[in-house]
């Protein structure tokens, strides 16, 4: 039998690091690695803790198609890919570049409602993000509602994530499988 190709396009705070944790058959593919080198003195610091700091990162010149090549890789691999829905990355899927790849690939948007930013603020603030990047999203959240509403149905397969609810819930809810990730305790009984 073989598996659909998965990409999840998620929004920020779902949930999508702990997902790849928690299953053997997900892969968190941040487009940071790939859109940006870091500079030297933060480039040992968790993806979290570097992500506001736009003055120690310059572009990186080979995004997006490094971003598009690392999905790929994983979608062969079997794995649920799992990325970060916003603008730029949505724009590098929707390009021809990943569309002519991407035949017989599903692409899950998952977004929150509309009225439930604050819930997404406690999150980024419990994870460690700092205050501009915050206000980063912030910013761009009404935008990211309208394109995660606008774009067509037909398309793209779409799923609004309730209030207080992470991601594995929600692609499980929708029917996606997701292999749970052995523990070291199952591995000391085998």
């Amino acid at each position: 039998m073989v598996k659909d190709k998965i990409l999840v396009l998620a929004y920020m705070g779902t949930g999508k690091t702990e997902l790849e944790r928690r299953y053997q058959n997900v892969s968190d593919v941040d487009f940071q690695d790939y859109k940006f080198i870091y500079d030297e003195s933060i480039r040992h610091l968790p993806l979290e803790k570097r992500k506001g700091n736009v003055l120690l990162r310059t572009e990186n010149p080979d995004y997006p198609e490094n971003f598009i090549n690392a999905i790929f890789s994983e979608l062969e691999l079997g794995k649920v890919v799992v990325s970060p829905f916003i603008e730029h990355v949505f724009r590098a899927i929707n390009s021809d570049t990943f569309q002519r790849k991407a035949e017989g690939t599903r692409v899950i948007l998952v977004f929150p409602k509309s009225d439930n930013f604050e819930e997404y603020v406690e999150r980024f603030k419990k994870r460690g993000n700092n205050d501009a990047f915050i206000e980063r999203r912030r910013r761009e959240f009404p935008t990211l509602i309208d394109l995660f509403e606008n774009v067509s149905d037909k398309d793209y397969e779409k799923i609004q994530i309730k209030p207080n609810q992470f991601l594995a819930e929600a692609l499980s809810e929708y029917g996606i499988n997701l292999e749970q990730a052995h523990s070291r305790e199952d591995d000391e009984r085998e």
